[in-house]
């Protein structure tokens, strides 16, 4: 560790079973997540593990591990997995070094893209949720490491509240994850009365989410090329042909994402279950682009939202080469945008459009000339599709203004 006892350093290590093929795109992305919280990587290493071992290294892995970071003077190792109570104790004592496993760096990235009072609050719920889970580790001596990035915040307060009885924690945890999710209820409950379509936009991290929010909005949110530069729920109104409706921003998800932050995070992600339309925002240029489609579908399957419809939006096609683009092509189904070149956004609005309009009532109106406010009404109150006018009356062709919205009653045909 530095003299400013914050780390700078890292190695991260990654451990397979025999035969077992690393992901290329895994250890990548523990290291952007490292590199977001200000660290440097100095070395990636990668352990087979030939037989069980109970403290996932053997005694020669270990020592070999040990020798690399003090030959290095790495200030952390981060392993790319998730480690037990038993194996952060273990790891501590014999690296002799601070240990980071995959769900803390997933906690860390989020506790510093934390930059509202309602992130934070969410982040530091999602910490002590996974502190009772890692009392036995904290006890023999993880607490030291607590802030050891430099992480403003919940970190370092969490950590000191770490010998509280476990049903006294649970209870505050109770408490503040009611208060913070009421909030969330009440503009929940507000959307959901409304009339107008909602659309959640989900994703893996930095697919491009907000990006895409912004451009087709027209509004400023927070877009950043780094993972998890949007932690907190935002809805913007915009307009898809005749049909208006709310955009509503999400939490991006991750492989392994910590059973805590799904918990903290939870009413958030409730703003998809709600929505009438799922945006599923892709990189297109990613590695393991089916995995990450995957990924998504799992965490949406799981929060309750495998019924509504959902449209593939494969998202900066302008950074791909035509041998990416034929294999989005032979999967047979999604768009794809560039939020840069502004590629496919046009056919995008219309593919929208036409979703919104397949999930609402349509009817017919025939308004004598003589009731010039019931015309009015259904211009109001639905989205008008075409409109004629015949010798006595005008004949309306309309759609309800969101799935579930009612047609205006009266003059409408009977079908």
């Amino acid at each position: 560790m530095n003299s400013e006892g914050i780390a700078r350093t890292a190695v991260i290590v990654s451990v397979r079973k025999p035969g077992e093929v690393l992901d290329p795109e895994r250890p990548e992305e523990t290291r952007q997540l490292a590199m977001g919280l200000g660290l440097e990587v100095l070395d990636f290493k990668t352990y087979v593990q030939r037989t069980a071992q109970r403290f996932l290294l053997g005694k020669g892995q270990v020592e070999e591990l040990h020798d690399l970071l003090q030959a290095l003077r790495a200030d952390l190792v981060v392993f790319d997995s998730e480690l037990t109570p038993l194996q952060y104790r273990y790891l501590i004592d014999h690296l002799e070094s601070p240990v980071m496993d995959r769900a803390r760096l997933i906690l860390e990235t989020f506790a510093s893209q934390a930059h509202t009072a309602e992130a934070r609050k969410r982040v530091q719920i999602a910490e002590r949720l996974f502190e009772l889970t890692q009392l036995r580790a904290m006890n023999a001596g993880y607490d030291q490491q607590a802030g050891f990035i430099g992480m403003r915040g919940p970190g370092e307060t969490l950590f000191q509240k770490r010998r509280r009885a476990k049903r006294t924690e649970i209870h505050e945890l109770r408490e503040e994850v009611r208060e913070v999710d009421t909030h969330y209820a009440v503009k929940t409950r507000s959307r959901q009365e409304s009339t107008i379509a909602k659309i959640a936009v989900v994703g893996y991290t930095n697919a491009g989410k907000s990006s895409l929010i912004n451009l087709l909005s027209g509004s400023d949110l927070r877009a950043e090329n780094k993972l998890f530069a949007t932690l907190d729920t935002a809805a913007r109104p915009v307009h898809f042909g005749r049909q208006s409706a709310i955009l509503i921003d999400t939490v991006g998800f991750i492989r392994d994402l910590p059973e805590s932050l799904m918990d903290s995070f939870r009413s958030t992600l409730d703003e998809a279950r709600e929505a009438d339309l799922l945006l599923h925002v892709v990189d297109a240029g990613i590695h393991d682009l089916h995995e990450r489609i995957q990924v998504v579908d799992e965490v949406l399957e799981h929060i309750g939202c495998s019924d509504i419809p959902q449209l593939l939006v494969f998202n900066k096609i302008d950074m791909v080469d035509e041998r990416r683009r034929h294999e989005i092509l032979s999967l047979g189904k999604g768009m794809m945008v560039s939020c840069a070149s502004l590629e496919g956004i046009r056919e995008l609005k219309e593919a929208v459009a036409s979703l919104l309009l397949r999930r609402v009532a349509r009817g017919s109106y025939v308004i004598p000339f003589s009731n010039p406010g019931a015309r009015a009404d259904v211009y109001e109150e639905a989205v008008v599709l075409s409109e004629r006018v015949a010798a006595r009356s005008w004949i309306i062709e309309a759609a309800a203004s969101a799935p579930g919205a009612r047609l205006p009653q009266r003059f409408l045909r009977k079908s």
